[in-house]
């Protein structure tokens, strides 16, 4: 077997399993809202693979997903921080998909503006700004839930990161 045909063999199994890895990773990460994160991402500056991976880890794509503490929908926001958004971004709260996003999008820009890093704005995303600026502050530790949330939502993002 000469060099060449070796290489090209080895380029056409690295695309075979290119194509299965992306495969398998739509069927377990889903992207039932693409069209409407890929607007939102450019509108507000985030990453659109950032995004998804929000959504993948706050309500796993289910638009009428409620938490315990009262956080709804796809990017599962209370309801203060989603009329806060609102009155902000003069984007109607009306529980649609689209405004879900755009206005999660929106919050999730403004945190990280505010805190300049994607770990940081997560953990805000997750436990609360003010929890967030009080362990910088006291040099504490997050929850271990938060951290494991910025965990999930950062191996959720490579992963999207390589399907879009």
């Amino acid at each position: 077997m000469d060099a060449h045909y070796a290489k090209s063999l080895i380029f056409l199994a690295a695309v075979v399993l290119t194509a299965a890895v992306c495969f398998s990773a739509l069927s377990v990460f889903p992207d039932d809202y693409a069209e409407e994160t890929a607007r939102a991402a450019e509108e507000f500056g985030v990453d659109d693979a950032l995004v998804r991976a929000v959504i993948f880890a706050e309500s796993g794509y289910d638009n009428d997903a409620v938490s315990r503490a009262g956080a709804s929908g796809l990017m599962q926001m209370m309801p203060g921080t989603r009329m806060m958004m609102s009155g902000l971004t003069g984007i109607e709260a009306d529980g649609s998909a689209e405004s879900e996003i755009r206005l999660g999008t929106a919050y999730l820009a403004m945190l990280l503006e505010r805190f300049g890093d994607v770990d940081t704005a997560l953990a805000a995303y997750n436990a609360g700004p003010a929890h967030v600026e009080r362990w910088a502050e006291n040099g504490e530790e997050p929850y271990p839930e938060t951290a494991a949330y910025v965990r999930r939502v950062r191996f959720a993002q490579r992963v999207y990161s390589r399907v879009i």
